[in-house]
């Protein structure tokens, strides 16, 4: 399990700026560890993109049904462009579609 200082950042527009960009929102010290750091964010309860920056980890956050869910993944650049583009919702249908193309394609090699 990966410990040491962590530095958690959010996908937001700064007050002023026309472009979004990672703002620091907390930092965990060297006693913590990933799963601290992710526990700290869900009590937060607030939805966005958010990275951990030790591990280079993005957290997808967002409210379904009352309830805040978190979607981890490997960071990447391109993620913020998607949750741009998606306005802050995860596009969980071409998520499935491209796995289901892609598991298709290595059946039929």
């Amino acid at each position: 399990m990966p410990q040491g200082f962590f530095t958690v950042e959010q996908w937001k527009r700064p007050r002023g700026c026309k472009t979004s960009q990672w703002i620091p929102i907390f930092h965990l010290d060297s006693y913590q560890s990933l799963s601290k750091a992710i526990a700290a964010l869900e009590k937060r309860g607030q939805p966005g993109l958010y990275r951990v920056m030790q591990t280079q980890r993005c957290i997808w956050t967002q409210k379904e049904g009352g309830k805040l869910r978190l979607h981890g993944s490997h960071a990447s650049s391109c993620l913020a462009e998607i949750f741009e583009r998606e306005g802050g919702r995860r596009p969980i249908e071409q998520a499935r579609q491209e796995r289901a193309r892609t598991k298709a394609n290595r059946a039929g090699k």
